[in-house]
Parts: structure tokens; C-alpha cells; sequence
């Protein structure tokens, strides 16, 4: 689909003029909106299973998780969405008595949805609830590696909406381009971090704000004292969860070296009774998109020939999908797991120690997630203090990506700006701050000259 650059600025000067009459300032319009979504989503379930079963090989139940996410996000937002938009106090000094400040919230305008082939309906919807809850309009692009739910999401959008309030635009990276080069408002990308580096690059023409949602390369840290039963449960879970092509998946585990046996015992166990003796033909796996599939092969090989696959290895060219693998490498192979693997590979390494771990976590980019199993309160306080990452979850996996209230985003290279719930409202808002002051008095101390007020400042400061 080729689209001139005057009908872009056509389409994304409609979507702004919108926002520019003031009709989206009402919490009536906002909410409409997002109960359109809603409606959407009720209407169209089996739609929108069938079509992320087509691209991605998804079960009913890893499709209905990207519906139901949406869901509770939008729950969240017309519950809290008045208490939101409520102009905030801020204390004024002293010394500029009579006035008084406040913030306001305020919406962008129009913002761009760039969305991602593994969560392709997620990704979209969840960041345009927040942006209408904000009170802007949007011009979508879905991902163009899921056909199938690209197409579905631009004619249900076309049918909920009108053209000035929200568009979507299919094509392939050559039309990405072209709209992030456009004079957008706000834009907002979930990816991978090289594709974040270029999206900031052809945004900064117009000094367009972003907010990044990127690669994971999220650590799991098992200290000796972890229930490894329940540890290797909830990592087999969030790792092959959409076959590991998700950026809060774990990505690599750090093991205390005591444990290190038992552990993998443990995941084979789990892989075993999630996944059976061929997970290839379960349908609880999904496949890898076509070049992901490639990638991981590649990578699966070179650690086959070198005899470091503990468990799993198998793989299908045909139903695209490579059965959960664990792979045992030493600390130095730092080149495999310090990138995000986005797949059903699993590497497990053997550290003397937890300052070990950390240690290697901190010379790495910053973690969207880091993950930790066992450990007390004081070494949990002293693994929040000493690294940096987007969130931590202790004993478990994924939850933060799960729970609306929390602001969800990473920091460094795995990206930038937050979203999810009243995060997300002040995300896509101009805080806008306004101060009144009273004319019923002037005080001349601050006119020239300033003899006087230099008095009054010593006198305060002390000086």
C-alpha cells in the first residue's frame, strides 16, 4: 500500500485537528473510546484467537491472554480515569503570596503505535487504551509478519472508529519509516533494541518524544536456599511461554553451583509434563516467526556440536518451532546470553556465588527484568540496590507485565518512558503546569532598583 507524503500529513493533520477542537478533553469522549475497544475485543474473540493461531502458532489460551491484558488494563482506566485527570496542588513559596500552582494533564495530540509480531494485537491495543485514556488519537502500523492479524486489526479498527480519532496503516518496514519520519506527537515502539536506535535516529528530524519498550536479556538468579521445584515451574512457564518470544521471558539463569544439578533436573521435569516427550507436536508451543526460527537454529547447532545441550535440541523447519533446550555454558560465553535470545533456548550457568552473578549482570546492558529465587529480605534489598533493570520480581517470573497498577518499561538498553495504568495516562499527558497570581498586591521589592530586596534576600538566605 503506497501512501503519498501528502496524504499522510492529510491523515495525521485530521487525527490532530481532533485533539486541537478540544473534544477529546472530556473523560465522556475518552471513555467511549476505550469501551470501543472493549466492544471490539467482545465482538471479535474467535477472530482474534484464529488469526494469532495463523502467524504465530499460538494456543487458545497464549491468544487470549493479549485479549484479556487489554481487558484488565481497560477495567483499570475507567475505574481510576476521573481521580486521574483531577489537576494536582503544588505548594507555591512563601515570598509569591497571593498565587497558587497547579498541573494539569493535558493531551499530546496524535500519537504513532509501531507494533510488534510477537504480541501483535497486545502491543497495540494496551498502549492505545493509555493514549485515549490520555485523550489523544492514533495512527496505527501492526506488525506486517502477522498478516493475518495486521489485516484483522486494520478492518476492526476501520469499523469501531472513525478516521479522525484513530487509522491503521499496514505495509512493511519501508512504510514505518516513512510515518515515524512524519510530525507525530508522541511514538511508541516495542521491539528490538537495534530497531529502537534507528526509530530514535529518524524521530529526532522532528524531535519527536518516544517512549521504547525493547530487547529483555532478563537474568534469573537461584540462590541455594530457592525452591527449585516451584523455581523450575514458574521459569519453564514465562521462558517458553510463547516460545520464549517475549521481552520479560527469562532469558538466561545464574545457579549457585551446589544446585545446579538439581535445578536442570527439575526443568527437564517441568518441560516433560508442560510440553510431553515431543514437544513439537504439542500445541502448547508456539512457533518461532520465520527469521527468529533461523537465528535460534543456527545457534542450537554450534552448541550441539559442542556437546552443551543438557536437554531438548529438537526441532521442525516445518511447523517452524525448536522444542525447550537447556543449554549448560561457563560464565565467559558471555556473548551468548548477554543478547536476548527471543527463543526456546535456555542457558544455565554455574556461579560460585550471587556477587558473581551480579557482577556480570552489572557489566552487561541494564535488564528489562531481572528475576530472583530464594535469598531473604536483606539480600533481596542489597540485589535491588546494587543493579539497575526496568523491574524486579522475586520467586516468580513475568508478574509485573501482568499487574495494570505497576508502570511498566526498562531503563538504558532495554528501553525508555513507562505505560500501564496511571503510568501510561501521564505517559501520553502534557503535564502542563499553571500559576495565578493575585493582583491585589505588588510589592516593589522586586522592580529595579534593588537595594532594597538585596536587604530582604540577605536578611532570609542569611548571606
Amino acid at each position: 500500500m503506497n501512501i503519498s507524503d501528502k496524504l499522510y500529513k492529510e491523515n495525521i493533520n485530521n487525527l490532530k485537528n481532533t485533539v486541537i477542537t478540544g473534544k477529546t478533553a472530556s473523560i465522556q469522549w475518552r471513555i467511549k473510546q476505550i469501551n470501543l475497544v472493549s466492544k471490539l475485543l467482545d465482538k471479535h474473540t474467535q477472530e482474534i484467537i484464529k488469526c494469532l493461531f495463523i502467524d504465530l502458532g499460538k494456543s487458545e489460551i497464549e491468544a487470549l491472554s493479549e485479549i484479556l491484558l487489554v481487558k484488565e488494563e481497560i477495567a483499570l482506566i475507567i475505574k481510576k480515569l476521573n481521580s486521574w485527570m483531577l489537576p494536582k496542588k503544588v505548594n507555591t513559596p512563601f515570598y509569591l503570596f497571593p498565587s497558587s500552582s497547579k498541573i494539569i494533564y493535558e493531551p499530546l495530540g496524535c500519537v504513532l503505535i509501531l507494533g510488534p509480531y510477537n504480541y501483535p494485537l497486545l502491543y497495540i491495543l494496551k498502549p492505545l487504551v493509555n493514549i485515549f485514556s490520555a485523550g489523544n488519537t492514533a495512527l496505527i502500523k501492526p506488525s506486517e509478519k502477522c498478516p493475518c492479524t495486521s489485516k484483522l486489526i486494520k478492518d476492526l479498527t476501520s469499523k469501531y472508529f472513525e478516521k479522525d480519532i484513530l487509522l491503521t496503516i499496514e505495509g512493511d518496514y519501508k512504510q514505518s519509516k516513512k510515518l515515524i519520519e512524519q510530525n507525530f506527537d508522541h511514538i511508541f515502539f516495542t521491539g528490538s533494541t537495534e530497531t529502537g536506535k534507528s526509530i530514535m535516529k529518524l524521530a529526532s528530524k522532528n524531535l519527536t518524544p518516544l517512549t521504547l519498550e525493547l530487547s529483555g536479556t532478563n537474568p534469573v538468579i537461584i540462590l541455594k536456599n530457592a525452591n527449585l521445584e516451584v523455581a523450575a515451574k514458574r521459569i519453564v512457564w514465562g521462558k517458553f511461554f510463547n516460545s520464549g518470544q517475549s521481552c520479560v521471558a527469562p532469558n538466561h539463569i545464574f545457579v549457585e553451583k551446589e544446585i545446579e544439578k538439581n535445578l536442570i533436573e527439575e526443568l527437564q521435569k517441568c518441560i516433560l509434563s508442560f510440553y510431553g516427550k515431543n514437544p513439537i507436536n504439542s500445541k502448547n508451543l508456539s512457533k518461532l516467526q520465520k527469521k527468529q526460527f533461523s537465528l535460534t537454529l543456527d545457534i542450537l547447532k554450534k552448541y550441539k556440536k559442542q556437546k552443551k545441550i543438557s536437554f531438548g535440541g529438537l526441532y521442525s523447519r516445518k511447523k517452524m518451532k525448536i522444542s525447550p533446550t537447556i543449554l549448560q555454558i561457563k560464565l565467559e560465553e558471555k556473548k551468548l546470553f548477554e543478547k536476548e535470545l527471543f527463543s526456546s533456548l535456555l542457558p544455565v550457568i554455574a556461579v560460585d556465588n550471587k556477587e558473581s552473578a551480579l557482577q556480570t549482570i552489572n557489566q552487561a546492558s541494564k535488564p528489562l527484568a531481572i528475576y530472583v529465587f530464594g535469598g531473604n529480605k536483606k539480600i533481596h534489598d542489597h540485589i535491588s540496590k546494587v543493579t539497575s533493570s526496568g523491574t524486579i520480581c522475586i520467586n516468580d517470573v513475568m508478574l509485573p507485565v501482568l499487574i495494570p497498577n505497576l508502570p511498566f518499561g526498562g531503563v538504558g538498553q532495554s528501553g525508555m518512558g513507562k505505560f500501564h495504568g496511571e503510568e501510561g495516562f501521564r505517559n501520553f499527558s502534557n503535564q502542563k503546569s499553571i500559576t495565578f497570581k493575585s493582583v491585589l498586591f505588588d510589592l516593589n521589592l522586586r522592580y529595579p532598583p534593588y537595594e532594597k530586596i538585596m536587604k530582604f534576600i540577605k536578611f532570609i538566605y542569611r548571606i
